[in-house]
């Protein structure tokens, strides 16, 4: 199953079902709806024992100015871009309770195309700031069971069976 967002195409090989949750199109039976009110991750793929929310952050796109990158490593450094990590896991998953589709253990895992040290850095303050597995003993189920944060070159690294590529410019 090949999904894009902007310049990258996944391919989620062994997914049951997998959609683009932050579906713009209002026909599209995916749309939720809420957009001005909640954040939404980039897909939701369904494997036979787990979901996984998938964001994109791809400040390295073709034709983007060096200062853009730049300003994106600062929305790193200043927190914004670990608050909106958070804010999208949490919203997707409210929302996914919300339709009683919680069945399965849930992991995120966040693409920034950033160089190695900043995604350690955002992964270390991902995991600070949402409560992975079991966060307190009255919990009968987690949040969330595992989070990453990795770039194009660690995602295909860690995640072989769904490679990621950028699309060639028209």
């Amino acid at each position: 199953m090949k999904l894009t967002e902007g310049e990258l195409e996944f391919n989620f090989n062994n997914a049951i079902a997998g959609f683009k949750f932050d579906e713009k199109n209002t026909q599209s039976v995916y749309f939720h709806g809420l957009s001005h009110c909640m954040k939404g991750v980039d897909f939701i793929i369904e494997l036979s024992d787990r979901y996984v929310f998938v964001e994109v952050k791809d400040p390295s796109q073709a034709g983007a100015p060096p200062e853009r990158r730049d300003k994106f490593s600062e929305k790193v450094g200043s927190g914004w871009l670990v608050k909106e990590l958070v804010q999208k896991y949490r919203d997707t998953f409210l929302y996914r309770w919300a339709e009683q589709k919680i069945d399965k253990p849930i992991y995120y895992i966040c693409l920034v195309t950033l160089e190695n040290a900043l995604v350690l850095t955002l992964m270390s303050d991902l995991k600070r700031q949402i409560p992975e597995g079991k966060a307190n003993a009255r919990w009968q189920q987690s949040i969330l069971e595992g989070c990453a944060v990795v770039n194009l070159e660690l995602w295909n690294q860690q995640f072989k069976d769904w490679p990621v590529r950028r699309l060639e410019n028209n």
